[in-house]
Order: C-alpha cells, then sequence, then structure tokens
C-alpha cells in the first residue's frame, strides 16, 4: 500500500494528482533490497511463506509490478503464495485468525462500516473465525474500533511527513510501523518499529 508514494516518474499517484516527487529509481531499489532481505529469510524459516498485493490509492500500478518482479525472482521456491490479484478487500485465514486486509480509501471504507464490508463478502470464513480483524493503511496514524467483536485497526504509518501532508495539517502521528505477532488462536502481540 504506497510503497513508491508515486505511481510515475512524475510525482503523481494513481489518480494523476500531484504530490511531491519521489525518485522511483532510488525507491524500487530500496523496496528490493529490503523485501528480497525479509522474503529470503522467511523462506528459509517457514514452511510457507504469503505475499499479498493490497493496493493503495497512491501507486497501485508501480507496487503492483513490483509484486510481479518478486514473483519472478522467487519462482522457483516451492513454500511461497503470491496474491497478486487487484481486488480492494482481501483476506488472511490463520487457525482460528480472520484478518481483512485493505488500503480503506474508497467509499465506505472511509467510515466504520468498514468491517461489515468483509462480513458480507467473506460470509464462511468470518462464521468460523474466533478472532475477527480488520487491517486498513491511508490514514497513516493508529486508530482501534472494537465494535461487537471486529477489532478494526487503522494502522500507523513510519512514511516522512512530506510537503502536502505537512500543509494541510496532517503532522504529529506517530512515525512508526507494525508488526503483528499471530498464533493459530489469537493476537499475540504487536511489535512497533
Amino acid at each position: 500500500q504506497d510503497l513508491f508514494h508515486n505511481d510515475d516518474f512524475r510525482g503523481r499517484t494513481a489518480s494523476g494528482r500531484e504530490i511531491e516527487y519521489t525518485d522511483i529509481t532510488v525507491a524500487w531499489e530500496d523496496a528490493r533490497r529490503f523485501y528480497y532481505k525479509i522474503i529470503g529469510e522467511s523462506l528459509k524459516q517457514s514452511k510457507r511463506t504469503r505475499i499479498i498485493y493490497s493496493k493503495g490509492n497512491h501507486d497501485e500500478s508501480m507496487s503492483w509490478a513490483f509484486v510481479q518482479m518478486i514473483k519472478a525472482q522467487f519462482k522457483d521456491a516451492d513454500n511461497i503464495a503470491i496474491d497478486d490479484e487487484i481486488k480492494e478487500r482481501k483476506l488472511i485465514t490463520f487457525g482460528d485468525n480472520f484478518i481483512g486486509i485493505t488500503h480503506g480509501e474508497k467509499g465506505q471504507a472511509k467510515s466504520r462500516n468498514l468491517n461489515n464490508m468483509f462480513v458480507i463478502e467473506y460470509p464462511q470464513e468470518f462464521a468460523q473465525a474466533k478472532v475477527r480483524e480488520v487491517h486498513a493503511g491511508h490514514l497513516h496514524s493508529e486508530r482501534i474500533i472494537d465494535d461487537f467483536g471486529i477489532m478494526t485497526r487503522r494502522l500507523s504509518s513510519g512514511n516522512i511527513t512530506d510537503t502536502w501532508h505537512d500543509e494541510q495539517g496532517y503532522v504529529g502521528a506517530h512515525k512508526r510501523f507494525m508488526l503483528f505477532e499471530w498464533s493459530l488462536k489469537k493476537l499475540v502481540a504487536i511489535y512497533y518499529v
């Protein structure tokens, strides 16, 4: 989600909106080194590694292309699954856990109804789960809503504050990324990095 901030080499988002310029060639290489290392270690340590493309509103084409590069790089690994489907809402099921993933900037996703969209789209998985969460980005600040047994988390971001966000007054959010550790039964821990 918004890995490269820009969707082209001219500092524009997927919608064509001009924002602060990112040097895509530098960002691409930084991301390649970062993700290749994480994926490589995961493949060594895990029986199964799963990568999910979750499109953002800034760089949906550029980040999708990046996932294609990852697929090509790790095509010979037999313990990896890569989901590159272009879809607003996706689901991870792990043991008793239901973990919905979305960027969360479109339509009803902006509202408190975000969790209900997952209930409608994935009813069987929802019914079978004992722990239900939805994780969304977009807002760059951490927010949690615990509503009728569904934990909806807006995830914080470690991204720097660019000029546009500064001018709009979107400043002051904690700069950090969140890593979630799950057991087959529940969320075990959240690590801030």
